[in-house]
C-alpha cells in the first residue's frame, strides 16, 4: 500500500532550505544586490531561485512516500529506498512518537530512525501491530543500556 507523506512536515523543513539557500544567494550576489539602482540582474536571480524552490517543493512531494505491507516498511525518499523489515524493529518509542508527530523506533543493529506520520496516520497503528519483535521500555533499557532516550 501506497501513502503519501504528511504535507506539512515537508513543507515546514522546505521552507526553512529554501530560506538558507536565498540566504546564500544573497550572499554570494552581495554586490550585485548592493548595486542601486536594480536593473533587470536583481529581479532574474529572484524569480530564478522563486521557479526553483517551487519546482523543487514540487518535486518533493511527489517522490517522498512509504509503501506498507505486513513484512516491512519501505521508506522512498527520491531514488533512494529505505526497507525496514518489522521482524528488525525491536523498540517503537510510543510516547514521544505521539507527542512529536515522528515514529521514532530502534532496529536491531541498535540503529535509532524516526520517520515522520503519514497523511492518513496508517502506517504508526501498522507498525505498533506487525513489529512482533517489539520489547517494552524496561527490557529495552535492559538489553541496550548504552542507548539514550
Amino acid at each position: 500500500m501506497k501513502l503519501k507523506i504528511a504535507a506539512w512536515k515537508t513543507t515546514l523543513t522546505f521552507i526553512f532550505a529554501s530560506l538558507f539557500c536565498a540566504l546564500m544567494i544573497f550572499l554570494v550576489c552581495i554586490l550585485i544586490f548592493l548595486d542601486w539602482p536594480w536593473d533587470y540582474r536583481q529581479p532574474t536571480i529572484i524569480a530564478v531561485w522563486f521557479v526553483s524552490s517551487i519546482i523543487f517543493y514540487i518535486i518533493t512531494l511527489k517522490s517522498c512516500y512509504y509503501v506498507l505491507s505486513k513484512k516491512d516498511l519501505t521508506v522512498v525518499r527520491f531514488k533512494k529506498r529505505l526497507v525496514y523489515s518489522f521482524s528488525d524493529i525491536i523498540y517503537i518509542d510510543e510516547e514521544l512518537s505521539k507527542k512529536k508527530k515522528m515514529i521514532c523506533f530502534y532496529t536491531r543493529f541498535n540503529h535509532k530512525r524516526f520517520i515522520t506520520f503519514d497523511k492518513d496516520n496508517v502506517v504508526f497503528p501498522a507498525m505498533l501491530k506487525y513489529c512482533k519483535n517489539r520489547m517494552s521500555k524496561e527490557e529495552f533499557e535492559i538489553n541496550y543500556p548504552n542507548v539514550k532516550f
